[in-house]
């Protein structure tokens, strides 16, 4: 069984899919823009079970259902910013990605972040004591129950940011970082502390810089690629430097470039950095409720 015509970017089809329980298994493990499904020979009753979920006729042909997962019912982003990681490492960040059954992560010298499905099974656990080793922390759900053995460890509480009304504005003055940037940036991260930057972090989007005197005292760049989203990241200024509106002339440049692909921005923040916070919701970012993270000791 196949649908009738090439699939759109990141969407996920059940090229063999039997009945609704099959499509709804898939749909609510995956992190993707949209599932598709042919459902030719199937029962009605199926037929109608997964349109009660929301899957509509899609113009590719009679028998196709599609569930838009872009959008929740209220208008609010998709459920795939509940795991942007996941999101990425399935799509634009394929290349970067290292799996292990249902587990992905990034190339340890790309970025820090590791997905594994929303409530894992007792083989999920073991794929991720295999792909990260012993002593490696990880985020997971609130919905994960964590098998014998594993203990939840103390993680920074984090929020997500979504700027579905940031429009952006190009800066004259920031300057498109290099990978031969990279040792100005590290140590810019450094005596900053905005969060990991590993050697090759600057291979998953554009970062831009603001110099003086030639020095690099100003960045922020893209990280998470989720389908049709980038996360604005790595936002920081030179201690010397702060207070002169770096920073929200940094992330608004970066949204720019965002916005001219036809996507949308994203952010995240230590919860308890209440004025970078303060910040995004002044450029316009809201607050998006995605639900607690915990992080777990690989034993």
């Amino acid at each position: 069984m196949t649908t009738t015509a090439p699939l759109r970017p990141g969407e996920v089809a059940l090229l063999a899919a039997t009945d609704a329980e099959q499509v709804v298994g898939v749909a609510t493990a995956r992190y993707a823009p949209a599932v598709v499904a042919d459902t030719s020979g199937w029962a009605d009753g199926d037929r109608r079970r997964i349109e009660d979920l929301g899957f509509r006729a899609d113009d590719r042909g009679p028998a196709v259902r599609t569930l838009d997962l872009t959008l929740a019912d209220d208008g609010t982003p998709t459920r795939m910013l509940d795991a942007p990681a996941m999101a990425s490492l399935h799509g634009h960040h394929a290349r970067f990605a290292e799996h292990r059954g249902e587990v992905v992560r990034y190339q340890p010298d790309v970025s820090v972040f590791t997905a594994i499905p929303e409530r894992p099974t007792a083989a999920d656990w073991e794929d991720v004591r295999a792909l990260l080793g012993t002593g490696a922390v990880f985020g997971v759900s609130g919905a994960a129950v964590l098998p014998d053995g594993w203990a939840l460890v103390e993680g920074v509480a984090g929020v997500q940011l979504t700027g579905e009304a940031v429009t952006g504005e190009p800066d004259a003055e920031a300057v498109v970082l290099t990978p031969d940037d990279v040792p100005e940036m590290t140590a810019l991260v450094e005596r900053t502390k905005p969060g990991p930057f590993l050697p090759r972090t600057i291979e998953l989007g554009t970062y831009l810089g603001i110099r003086r005197d030639g020095r690099l005292v100003a960045m922020a760049g893209e990280r998470l690629h989720p389908p049709g989203w980038t996360e604005i990241s790595a936002v920081c200024t030179d201690e010397g430097y702060r207070g002169q509106g770096f920073g929200r002339r940094l992330v608004l440049a970066v949204a720019h470039g965002i916005r001219e692909r036809g996507e949308t921005p994203l952010m995240h923040a230590a919860a308890g950095n209440t004025g970078a916070i303060g910040l995004y919701r002044h450029l316009g970012f809201r607050l998006r409720e995605r639900g607690a993270q915990r992080f777990v000791r690989v034993p």
